[in-house]
């Protein structure tokens, strides 16, 4: 995939509102490439720390957060996000509809 895919994903995600979420998979679909919903997660992992993007804003279909993203549940809950008692986002509650 190349960096035009890239750009494109953070454009989506820097629209996300506080106190909502969106899914990998829900912006490839924004994206009109359904199928690269891990592409959307890569794209997420080489964010540029300089573009101050919400990355933390985008979960799995699940509502299950990133691995290795340890503070992305504190930073969603500052922003009344809520979550299940498995720990996965309420989608349900606070799902974005771009």
């Amino acid at each position: 995939m190349n960096h035009g895919f890239f750009e494109q994903v953070y454009q989506i995600v820097a629209k996300i509102p506080e106190g909502q979420v969106a899914t990998y998979s829900q912006i490839a679909r924004a994206l009109e490439q359904p199928h690269n919903a891990r592409v959307v997660g890569w794209a997420m992992r080489q964010a540029p720390a300089d573009r101050n993007l919400p990355c933390h804003r985008v979960v799995k279909k699940t509502g299950e957060l990133a691995p290795a993203f340890t503070e992305q549940r504190a930073l969603l809950e500052n922003e009344g996000v809520p979550f299940d008692t498995r720990g996965r986002v309420q989608l349900t509650a606070c799902n974005w509809n771009q």
